[in-house]
Formats: structure tokens, sequence, C-alpha cells
């Protein structure tokens, strides 16, 4: 069990990002993504464990590229998300109608027809170019409620200031604990759900699909629910088109009532969401977060069997 967390903690952590969004909002989207690219690559220097991560994971995903290649894109990796961060922040002082003038939407028309099913619908999308823009456009043009699963801050200031901002946009967050219920009844009333479906969980509650060619314990909850409501599923990509502009595609939904049994089973829907989440990211691999400890248990049984030769 973690330590709670001191007042103090809290409120030092609230005053630095306050002062940081402050900062983030009073420059222009140019200035911020040049800051923002210095600030990844600082980390990329100083983050020694995360650096590692982050060598270890493109290594298996990209054995055909040459080690120089390799690092090149881990510089733009953590050039991207230091211009994320900041722009993340910035986005919080800006209105949904100045959103909307920044974001380029394409194949809308996939959401409103799995909509229209009256089912409900379950939005798929991943830790890939700025993912927050994907859950505030969706909240914006979605003709119906957006709910979104996601993991609460540990600080609760925090929290409170980042659920305000993405119910400004129509998305209301859930967390990730004693959901399931809120879920169906949703899905229910007609209304959608989003789902980050790209990282690790632990074996016991998890099932292990194909991602880069490698073996990946994903949750099988999206699975699970499809089955239970027949609720079409469309995957959502958003990315970080340059300073201050922004893309959201939405592709083919996945209409569960034209699957097979065995087709709808964990492991198979699972698998499916896994590629298509992997071709998003093969398209615009400096935008997907590797620095995240994807395979784990892979890197964990590689450091043993150099500590053993």
């Amino acid at each position: 069990m973690s330590r709670p967390r001191s007042d103090f903690r809290n409120r030092a952590e609230y005053g630095a990002y306050r002062a940081v969004r402050a900062l983030a909002g009073s420059l222009g989207p140019r200035s911020l993504a040049s800051l923002g690219a210095g600030v990844g690559r600082l980390f990329l220097a100083t983050g020694s464990r995360r650096r590692e991560i982050l060598r270890f994971n493109l290594a298996l995903a990209y054995p055909e590229k040459s080690e120089r290649e390799r690092e090149a894109l881990g510089l733009e990796v953590a050039r991207h998300f230091g211009r994320v961060a900041l722009d993340t922040l910035r986005l919080q002082r800006v209105s949904p109608e100045e959103f909307l003038s920044s974001l380029e939407v394409r194949g809308e028309e996939h959401v409103y027809a799995a909509a229209e099913r009256g089912r409900g619908s379950l939005l798929l999308t991943a830790h890939l170019g700025m993912w927050e823009v994907a859950g505030l456009a969706a909240g914006l043009l979605l003709p119906n409620d957006l709910l979104v699963v996601n993991r609460p801050l540990d600080n609760p200031l925090l929290e409170r200031d980042v659920v305000a901002f993405r119910r400004r946009f129509g998305t209301e967050p859930l967390g990730k604990r004693n959901i399931i219920r809120a879920i169906l009844q949703h899905l229910k009333g007609g209304h959608s759900v989003g789902f980050l479906v790209d990282q690790r969980v632990d074996p016991s509650v998890g099932v292990e699909v194909p991602f880069f060619g490698h073996p990946a314990w994903t949750h099988p909850i999206i699975a699970r629910i499809v089955r239970k409501t027949m609720a079409p599923v469309v995957p959502v990509f958003s990315l970080w088109e340059g300073p201050g502009r922004y893309s959201m595609t939405c592709l083919d939904p996945i209409y569960p009532d034209t699957l097979s049994a065995e087709e709808l089973g964990d492991v198979p829907m699972t698998s499916r969401f896994s590629s298509i989440t992997e071709e998003a990211i093969r398209r615009r691999p400096e935008q997907w977060l590797w620095y995240h400890d994807r395979w784990r248990n892979i890197r964990l049984e590689s450091q043993k069997s150099e500590l053993e030769s």
C-alpha cells in the first residue's frame, strides 16, 4: 500500500502546476513547442530509467533499424512528449471554439454511423499523438455524452482541475474502479465511452496478444463489454500536427453483430484492437509513448539472461 500523500506535497505540486500552466498560456504555440522540445530532450538526458525502457522498446519493436536510427527516433519521441506536456496545459486556457478551430477531423461520419445504431459506442484510442485531444474533440462533436475511463491523479488538487477542464469540453472522466455498472448504464442510454488500450496490465487480469511482433499483456475489458452490449467500437486517434494544430482520425467501426462468436472472444477481439493500435503507431512512431514499460516481462527476462551469461 502506498504511503498517504501530505497536504504540503499536494499544495506544492499544485502551485508548480499552476505556474507552468500560466507560462504555457502566455507563450505562443511556436515558442511553447520549442520550449517543450527542449524539456523533452532534458528529460531524456536525465531520466535514466525511462531512457532505458525507451531504448529497449524501440530495439524490440524495430530490430531492422540500426542503433543510430533508433537513437534518432528516441530523440524525436522525447521532443514530442515535451511539447505535448506543455501544449496540454495551454489547452486548459483556451475556449472550446478556439480549440475546434485548430483541429482537423477526418472520418467523423464513422462516429455518427456507430451512434445511430442506438447501442452506444466504444471509442478506442491509445497514448499516441495528443490523446487528450481525442477526448476533448469527441466530447464536443459527438451527438451523445462521452465518458472516459482514466486513472485519477494521485494529487486531488490536480485531479479537480483536470476534471473541470474535461467537463468544460463535454467529457466526463470515470476513473478505473467500480465503473462497469456506470459504463453499461451509459451505453444503454445510447452514449459513448472512451478507452485507452495500449498499456501493460498484470497477467492476473490480462490476456497476451501480439504487439509489434511480441506478446503483450493487455486488458480484455472492451471485448467483454462488446459481448455484453453489442456496442460498436470506433478507433479514434489524435496527432500533434505542428504548433497549435491537431488532427483526429476516426476509422471504420467494428460492428459486433457482423462477427462470429469465436471472433468476439477475449483474445481475438483484444488482438484485433492491438493490431489496429499498432498500425496507427507505425504511421507516426515518434508520437507513441515508448517510455511506457509495455513489455516489462520480456525486458526483465532479457536483463536476467544478460546477468547469467
